[in-house]
């Protein structure tokens, strides 16, 4: 029975185990696709314990470039940093692939300054202008493959990586929904990656290792109604055929971006290991090795699955931003010290805002050395209220650079909100708990004095008399004066996720945006629900950020759950009738009375930064982290608790 410890081969490479750092990217190179030390020293601190490290989407050439600072193989510019990339891998003992891509259509105007292309004019985004390629345009991009997977081979690479997923260029050939109205040999939808597998082979010769990561199912049926590539199609067919080409491994992925995007990132609400089955139908058709990924955090999960035989490796992305050094501490059995990704998916708000991928979890991210926790001048007493992520962030680093630390929290638990946004009864939220669980965890072994069910209050802080003060006492709900409360029983949403109180047949949650899960669940539970928004919008709460990939499968759960959405509606009565609604929509008003037996209000948070005005202008140094700032997300507790805590 194989195991994730044991060697495995790719084609005539040998790996010393089957974790796989997948090809993250990062989007911090120099803005002309070359490696910088920040690359060098994240990929460094990465290769420490896995077999294989994949060196991030590289575009082979410009116009094909998605991300500002996308690292690059299209020039011969990029060899020299590419090879201190490899060099710094191997002497870690990982071997190292490069992957290589055209983003096509997913590319856009303003970062490439040209018209996005692709096999057919049809735009990835709404509102987007692609022009198709012409069959010499095509031949010259495959070309172009073959160059940039030479370079990487000069560089010092072990294998290539082809990107045929999420929807760059590759894949577009592939799928039936942008590979259309072609009259020329690219119309049919394997060529373009088989050409591409020939001219890598035709560059570097056929003994050089070749990895396709693919969408084996990009779920477009399923989820938008429109043809897709399945994984029938890539098991039956595609996958034994590349085997047959010489391609060393398959990489089987999912989904694409701009359509079925929270198959690509899987999203906290997905179970872990979502994608598994997809690579163990693969690996059921050939015999060449194959790496799954895809919310595979969990160390146990990822033993069983190489043990029970449904995939050959286990490939980390977005587990390894939050953990780098996850690998290392599974061999080496310290599986309580991982930090478990919550799959938040705020690595990938960054970058899809156009900036360098961070975490939550990990406020060191790709800025190791810079952020190191690097011990005081002057050890100090330090004083942090609060023991939400913001105040545990704060109290952890301050103590891991040797302050003496003392931390309160006025209830009976650590934790803050996030024990509440874990907590959702119907709608699995609970990874968000890996946070401060993990803080928690490291609060103890670095001995910070816990003070529970303690209120901090001026009087107490002089008491104490410490060094520094950091204020973390994080957000209170808001509270709305409803009018006329009448026979419906009113319950506050925090209140609602903690004690559980019982909730009539029909409910009516005020707030679409921080209430949107909760009406979820609740219309899971069987409940007739009613989402009510003051705006025009539902599901955009700070913390679901940009990305797309967890706000997507909740906009499908609401509609899925037949929750009723009311937006631009103001309550403007409450009575034993029910919830009189007053609409707004293209200036005109409308009327409406909804029988309601529950309202749940979810309103949202101010916040609670009454102690932080009330110490202002003492001696003492005040620092302020977290939501008693503005209530925001969890990036921006750990982030500026790790900061404050860095300067004192």
């Amino acid at each position: 029975m194989a195991t994730v410890y044991d060697p495995i081969w790719i084609g005539n490479v040998k790996l010393r185990n089957r974790f796989v750092i997948a090809p993250t990217v990062k989007n911090f190179a120099n803005e002309d696709g070359t490696v910088n030390d920040r690359y060098l020293h994240n990929y460094e601190l990465e290769a420490q314990g896995p077999g294989l490290v994949t060196l991030t989407m590289s575009f082979v050439q410009p116009n094909g470039k998605v991300f500002t600072r996308q690292l690059g193989a299209h020039h011969d510019n990029c060899i020299p940093g590419l090879s201190d990339l490899a060099e710094r891998i191997h002497r870690a003992g990982a071997k190292c692939a490069l992957q290589i891509s055209h983003g096509g259509n997913l590319c856009s105007e303003s970062i490439i300054g040209e018209t996005p292309m692709g096999p057919s004019e049809r735009p990835q985004w709404p509102g987007q202008k692609v022009r198709a390629l012409s069959t010499g345009e095509v031949e010259q991009i495959i070309e172009n493959y073959g160059k940039a997977a030479l370079r990487g081979k000069l560089a010092g690479a072990d294998a290539v990586d082809l990107h045929a997923c999420h929807g760059s260029m590759i894949l577009q050939f592939l799928s039936p929904f942008h590979n259309r109205d072609r009259s020329d040999k690219y119309a049919t939808r394997t060529t373009f990656l088989y050409e591409s597998v020939q001219a890598v082979q035709q560059f570097c010769g056929k003994d050089f290792p070749i990895i396709v990561r693919i969408s084996t199912h990009e779920y477009m049926q399923e989820d938008i109604g429109e043809p897709g590539l399945t994984i029938d199609e890539v098991a039956d067919q595609i996958a034994p055929e590349l085997e047959r080409m010489g391609v060393a491994c398959i990489h089987a992925s999912a989904g694409r971006i701009g359509h079925t995007a929270n198959h690509c990132f899987p999203p906290l609400y997905d179970a872990r290991g979502v994608n598994v089955h997809l690579a163990t139908r693969v690996k059921q058709k050939v015999n060449i090795p194959v790496i799954t990924v895809g919310r595979l955090q969990d160390p146990k999960l990822i033993e069983q699955i190489i043990e029970k035989g449904r995939a050959d490796m286990v490939a980390m992305c977005r587990p390894v931003i939050a953990d780098p050094q996850l690998p290392q501490k599974m061999i080496e059995g310290r599986f309580d010290e991982i930090r478990q990704c919550m799959a938040c998916n705020y690595c990938l708000h960054r970058l899809f805002t156009q900036v360098g991928a961070l975490c939550p979890m990990n406020p060191q991210y790709s800025w190791e050395h810079e952020y190191a926790s690097t011990p005081a001048a002057q050890p100090k007493n330090v004083m942090v209220i609060g023991g939400g992520p913001a105040g545990m962030q704060t109290a952890l680093t301050a103590a891991e650079r040797g302050h003496k630390v003392s931390l309160y929290e006025k209830s009976d638990q650590l934790g803050g909100q996030v024990r509440l946004a874990s907590n959702i009864p119907k709608l699995f939220t609970h990874e968000l708990w890996n946070l401060p669980k993990w803080l928690i965890s490291e609060l103890e072994k670095h001995k910070v004095s816990i003070h529970l069910n303690t209120e901090v209050t001026p009087q107490l802080v002089e008491e104490v008399n410490p060094d520094v003060v950091v204020v973390a006492t994080g957000a209170k709900e808001k509270h709305l004066d409803l009018p006329g409360t009448g026979a419906t029983n009113v319950v506050y949403l925090w209140d609602y996720l903690k004690n559980r109180p019982d909730v009539g047949a029909k409910v009516m949650v005020l707030g679409g945006d921080e209430g949107a899960e909760t009406a979820v669940s609740l219309a899971r539970e069987g409940k007739e629900v009613t989402l009510v928004s003051a705006s025009d919008s539902v599901a955009n709460a700070a913390y679901f950020y940009f990305g797309g990939s967890r706000r997507e499968p909740l906009m499908q759960y609401i509609n899925e759950t037949k929750v009723n959405v009311l937006t631009n509606a103001e309550v403007v009565g409450v009575s034993g009738e029910g919830v009189k609604l007053v609409m707004s929509w293209n200036g005109q008003k409308t009327e409406k009375t909804i029988p309601v037996d529950t309202i749940i209000v979810a309103v949202g948070r101010e916040s609670n930064d009454s102690l932080y005005n009330s110490l202002r202008g003492t001696k003492r140094k005040i620092h302020q982290v977290g939501d008693s700032i503005a209530p925001r997300s969890m990036p921006d507790a750990t982030h500026g608790g790790n900061w404050v805590a860095r300067h004192i």
